[in-house]
């Protein structure tokens, strides 16, 4: 593991050769920390308001305290939030609410949530933390902003139901469900667009598994489970809930699924498609047309078309940095589906997060905008540590 970085050169730029050496020791770095860190591989600008057409980024890093945040556009430099409210560590899961009223986050090793209100100019105030049972690892909101889930447990693993008051206050809504199998844990997980179902990715098992969600945010025991790759993780859903995607970290590829009127699944023929090294956090444009898929062993992001039978069509890959070797982890999607924001890290600054900007053309293509580049002197991406809210 590492310790936290202090670094905060916004402006740093490194030639993109290396010698071959020190790329292998970067690639062993990562593949090192990928194998210790669950669930893995096992600002010189002063701060200002966002623009009313823009967005606030938010990151944190597995191995620093505190949350980060930027105001930020489709163009133009971000912008740094003054302040960094703590949210303990190490740190995996990280939400907003779809309303953007809230960001909530989970340490593991003191289990709890901590909800945290946005204010004027992205400004976040910590709230009343709620006590969670287990080690929290990934957290998803319905689209009510009101109901959450809360994924726990490394193994015998649990949804904690949540409800959000008007006050932004989480209460538990009540008991927490068992995914069902011992071996079950590691969960991450999505709420389809209608708010009907919850889908879990169980990494031990290595399975989705599919939950009703009822009227008042509870939801019942697993009613299918279909079954994945190596380390299935980070469920997404089309925006209009017709075709659910995941990536399977270890298999190195992403799984395709229909989704029908009951929520159930069926997989896509031709699926599981090929990915790179250690595909983690996807995002879709809100159109959905397009899936795109960071690599974090692999310096690059995959992306996708998305066929109208739910199948995929590789599109060209691209590198999230200039810099061999510095790996790309998380993506959000912009509100206008033109832009991608990715958080990676770069192993010779000590698993320093990155935050790299894409443009995305009509075709679906990926181009590296170095402009928005930005080192955040937290370390280690790993998990949802990067959340867009847009600015109200």
């Amino acid at each position: 593991m590492t310790s936290d970085s202090t670094t905060t050169d916004v402006s740093d730029v490194r030639p993109a050769g290396r010698s071959g050496r020190r790329t292998r020791r970067r690639a062993g770095w990562t593949m090192a920390v990928a194998a210790a860190v669950l669930p893995g591989f096992a600002a010189g600008a002063q701060s200002a308001a966002a623009d009313p057409a823009g967005y606030y980024l938010y990151a944190h890093g597995y191995l620093s305290d505190g949350v980060t945040g930027f105001a930020a556009t489709d163009t133009g430099q971000p912008t740094p939030i003054a302040g960094r409210p703590a949210t303990g560590m190490p740190n995996w899961p990280q939400a907003a609410s779809p309303d953007g009223r809230h960001l909530v986050v989970a340490p593991t090793p003191n289990p709890q949530l901590i909800p945290y209100a946005l204010g004027a100019g992205g400004t976040l105030t910590p709230g009343v933390p709620l006590a969670l049972p287990d080690v929290p690892v990934d957290i998803t909101f319905a689209p009510n902003s009101h109901d959450a889930y809360v994924l726990v447990g490394l193994v015998a693993a649990a949804v904690v139901p949540v409800r959000f008051g008007d006050d932004g206050r989480p209460v538990r809504n009540g008991p927490a469900v068992p995914l069902g199998a011992a071996m079950d844990g590691l969960g991450t997980a999505a709420v389809s667009p209608d708010g009907r179902n919850l889908y879990v990715a169980s990494v031990p098992d290595r399975q989705v598994l599919v939950f009703d969600i009822a009227a008042d945010g509870t939801v019942t025991t697993a009613k299918q489970r279909v079954g994945g790759g190596l380390n299935p993780l980070f469920p997404i859903m089309t925006p209009d809930g017709r075709h659910l995607f995941f990536t399977n970290e270890l298999s190195g590829t992403v799984q395709a699924f229909l989704r029908a009127d009951d929520g159930t699944l069926s997989e896509v023929a031709g699926s599981p498609y090929p990915a790179g090294v250690l595909p983690h956090v996807p995002s879709i444009t809100p159109d959905g047309r397009y899936l795109c898929v960071p690599n974090m062993g692999s310096s690059h992001l995959s992306s996708y078309a998305i066929e109208p039978d739910g199948g995929l069509r590789s599109l060209p890959d691209v590198d999230f940095s200039a810099q061999a070797g510095v790996n790309a982890e998380a993506s959000v999607m912009s509100p206008s589906g033109r832009v991608l924001w990715a958080l990676g890290m770069d192993p010779l600054r000590g698993g320093e997060e990155v935050l790299s900007r894409f443009g995305i053309g009509d075709d679906g293509h990926l181009s590296r905008d170095d402009s928005g580049t930005r080192y955040l002197g937290t370390a280690l991406a790993d998990g949802r540590t990067l959340t867009l809210v847009p600015a109200h």
